[in-house]
């Protein structure tokens, strides 16, 4: 007599995130097993990015949840770049996010490097040697699923970051870059306001959280890769044919619509 049929295996995380964004298909929920730990979300993350097969155009900055961050040790959270589109000043861009997944803009501050840091970056002039463009812009914050924000910081770190692109509008001055006054608006109603220097320790900060991960050999850095320093204003969720602008004091002015995304494309 034979014995019960053994259970079916779950499905790969990473095969079922992949499906997802290469198809364009949102899903019902975050798939199972969700990772638990900083190390399995990485893991995850490492094993999706070399799944899709797109050469790593630079590295998002997140922040962790505030009751995590001691449990944790870490504030910051990254995932890689795999899309970049300059922003035309005529017309908005488009920001590609999943229909019935989770969809939101981010204005801020874009920085390209010039070369890997060799050690701590403490202002603008050590910056400098590091640092070749500075741009106001927009991180396209897309997952295929709807929930993936219930599973921060783990479930946002796997998912590639949640980041579905960069978009790059005008340079922006190292002097003051840091301390411009930027406002976001969604469909010409403000969302957010806020200076990038008051986030945290700033974007030097984030700089230096990936030189870390890059030590460590979580991501790995190098030059003409931009970094998307964190979230100025907040994290706005947006739904497809709305119309995000950002103002980054008089510096610049820069638009995008969200659309939907069609499927992921090496």
């Amino acid at each position: 007599m034979s014995g019960p049929s053994p259970s079916p295996a779950a499905p790969d995380p990473v095969a079922v995130l992949l499906g997802a964004r290469l198809s364009g298909r949102a899903l019902t929920a975050f798939p199972a097993p969700v990772p638990a730990t900083l190390a399995e979300a990485y893991a995850i993350q490492q094993r999706l990015t070399a799944a899709l097969g797109a050469p790593v155009l630079g590295w998002k900055v997140g922040r962790i949840p505030p009751a995590l961050i001691e449990t944790l040790g870490a504030e910051r959270v990254a995932g890689p770049v795999l899309r970049i589109a300059e922003l035309d000043r005529s017309s908005p861009g488009e920001a590609a996010v999943f229909a019935s997944g989770a969809g939101a803009i981010e204005a801020e501050v874009m920085l390209r490097l010039r070369a890997g840091p060799e050690g701590h970056v403490t202002g603008s002039d050590d910056g400098a040697a590091w640092i070749d463009e500075i741009r106001a812009g927009f991180e396209v914050a897309s997952s295929p699923a709807p929930d993936v924000h219930d599973h921060a910081p783990y479930g946002i770190i796997a998912d590639i970051g949640i980041n579905n692109g960069l978009l790059l509008g005008p340079s922006l001055d190292l002097a003051d870059f840091q301390t411009l006054a930027v406002e976001t608006q969604i469909d010409g109603v403000t969302v957010g306001t806020g200076r990038a220097i008051d986030i945290l320790d700033g974007p030097w900060g984030s700089l230096n959280f990936l030189v870390d991960l890059h030590r460590r050999g979580v991501i790995e850095l190098k030059p003409g890769q931009w970094i998307s320093a964190g979230a100025i204003t907040g994290v706005h969720p947006i739904g497809i044919g709305q119309t995000a602008t950002a103002r980054f004091g008089s510096a610049a002015h820069i638009a995008c619509t969200a659309v939907t995304e069609t499927g992921f494309r090496p």
